[in-house]
């Protein structure tokens, strides 16, 4: 039976602390509708036109960094859960493997956590073979930041920006360090999502490459054997691939890599705001093969975990009743508040909507859940997520019709949203300040009952507490008894300290502590048990006839 091991694992969520939002006020323009018959080379060139000489050196820079190829393996489907293994590849701007920058290593499973049965089949790592030479999770965690290259880079991965960063955000914080990997020594650091790009590819350009076919077309080892990639290694997989796109498309390419910090993509989005309809393929939140015209309104301002994130207005199927007419937001609110205010999976930008606007002209691709505004005909797009943005002259024709886009209907929309601005972008604004109070508070609600280690979105560590984290390392290494005494600002941090020590440094507890810790495990590999017990019978039926996959399942001792 064919499985999917890149699948197994849950997706990712919102990637910034929780606080107020506000929406911005966004100002109308004067549009020549002409721009809308501009063919792509043509957009290409005036936009190009536009941009400042240092811009185009900043760009130039971000070409020339060291790439980072990375990928991890889980033994939980819980983004705080333990990774099993850690792997990289370090290449130059030209895509050369550098000699000796490669690697893999495993951690330790803490003893307060129960491996997940179907996450480990499906990593082809046992137990027994973490246990035995894997790193405790602080050491991991050191190991990671260590082979980072040093100062600028990007870091490239098979859904980074979903999966991977988000299980790495939640190991560095809970060993307590600096969570993000963008890091804040003033060096470039940045991201690069090649599953995404991939789909763009698929979506936008296919036949340019293999294309596996099934449930399975997005995974990186189908890839990979489509197109001939014989490697075991993923992060070698993910290099191989991007020397293939390079051959292939190297246009596309260069486009998508030079917009892959949120500063770029956020002045690309700034410049095609109100002026061109763009091209959002459904891989920015999910696996479906299609796309969505849309026009770029503005960036959310503010503190909160949407600043920084652009408004977009959808230009598929018909317009939006409630923003033609505001006088309806009321009375639909009345009577469907809490659909319209529905935060679906609480932010996570990553992952396909089965509501929304799904309409025009046959088309496939559904708004992202957005906080309820999908159901508008809105949605929020993260700069700094990747997101696949292209004008809507890169499509040709005849995908366009296999997609179901039509650029006269997105065309014909805008004029319809455009013939009374000022009426539109006032019920925009009114819809956008309803969702966002709605989902301030309830993510509050969210994170009240949460253990601490889970709650790294609910807000920055101050910089004090940064600096103390770096002393608590410093102590480990030295005086290693002193951890304990260490206490933060931030009560999340000291509420995980008795589990970074347990986990860590058990070695250092007085018998009290260590009575206590142990009665922490045991009662959290309790509450495990069920969840586990079940996920042990769906793997056993799910690699019946993997025998690798059985080895490892052999090693779980289920206890009726």
């Amino acid at each position: 039976m064919s499985v999917d091991r890149e699948k197994l694992n849950g997706t990712g969520s919102a990637d910034t602390p929780v606080a107020e939002s506000s929406a911005e006020d966004i100002a109308g323009a004067q549009i020549n509708l002409s721009d809308f018959m501009m063919t792509g080379r043509e957009l290409l060139s005036r936009r190009v036109s536009r941009e400042s000489r240092r811009d185009n050196e900043v760009r130039q820079d971000l070409l020339h960094q060291r790439l980072f190829f990375y990928s991890i393996e889980t033994f939980s489907r819980n983004k705080s859960g333990p990774i099993a293994e850690f792997s990289y590849l370090v290449a130059d701007e030209d895509l050369n493997e550098l000699e000796g920058r490669s690697g893999r290593f495993l951690m330790a499973i803490p003893p307060d956590m129960l491996p997940d049965p179907v996450c480990a089949a499906a990593a082809g790592i046992s137990p027994s073979e973490a246990q035995r030479t894997g790193l405790r999770e602080n050491e991991f965690a050191e190991k990671i930041l260590s082979v980072l290259p040093k100062g600028a880079f990007c870091r490239i991965g098979w859904n980074n920006v979903g999966f991977t960063d988000e299980r790495l955000r939640a190991l560095l914080f809970r060993t307590f360090h600096e969570p993000y990997l963008s890091g804040r020594d003033g060096f470039e650091r940045s991201r690069f999502d090649l599953q995404t790009f991939t789909r763009t590819v698929f979506t936008l350009r296919p036949g340019t490459i293999a294309e596996p076919q099934g449930k399975n077309m997005l995974s990186l080892s189908e890839v990979a054997k489509a197109n001939g990639i014989e490697t075991v290694f993923k992060p070698r997989m993910m290099l191989e691939l991007m020397k293939l796109f390079k051959e292939k498309l190297p246009k596309m390419l260069s486009f998508y890599m030079s917009l892959r910090t949120k500063a770029a993509m956020s002045e690309y989005l700034r410049r095609q705001s109100l002026k061109w309809i763009q091209i959002v393929t459904a891989a920015t939140w999910g696996e479906k093969l299609s796309a969505i015209p849309a026009m770029p309104l503005g960036p959310i301002t503010g503190k909160g975990p949407d600043s920084g994130r652009w408004l977009m207005l959808s230009l598929a199927g018909e317009p939006s009743e409630c923003i033609l007419n505001p006088s309806l937001l009321e009375e639909k609110a009345e009577a469907q508040e809490e659909e319209i205010l529905d935060t679906g999976d609480s932010g996570n930008d990553n992952t396909a909507s089965d509501s929304g606007d799904s309409e025009g002209n046959g088309a496939e691709a559904q708004l992202p859940k957005s906080y309820g505004l999908e159901k508008y005909g809105l949605f929020l797009l993260s700069p700094n997520r990747c997101p696949a943005v292209a004008p809507i002259a890169t499509l040709s024709e005849e995908r366009a019709k296999e997609l179901g886009v039509s650029a006269k209907k997105a065309q014909t929309n805008y004029q319809t949203y455009r013939k009374d601005w000022g009426t539109s972008i006032s019920a925009i604004k009114l819809i956008l300040k309803k969702a966002l109070t709605e989902r301030n508070r309830l993510m509050k609600d969210r994170f009240r009952n949460l253990p601490p280690e889970v709650r790294l979105y609910e807000g920055f560590i101050p910089d004090s507490d940064r600096e103390l984290e770096k002393e608590l390392h410093l102590a480990e290494k030295s005086s290693p008894l002193e951890v304990r005494d260490f206490r933060f600002c931030d009560e999340r941090l000291n509420g995980m300290l008795l589990t970074y020590i347990g986990r860590n440094l058990p070695e250092t507890m007085t018998d009290e502590e260590l009575a206590e810790w142990k009665r922490l495990c045991n009662e959290r590999v309790e509450r495990q048990l069920p969840e586990f017990r079940k996920r042990y019978a769906e793997a056993m039926q799910m690699f019946g006839g993997d025998n690798k996959a059985m080895a490892i399942l052999k090693e779980f001792d289920i206890e009726d």
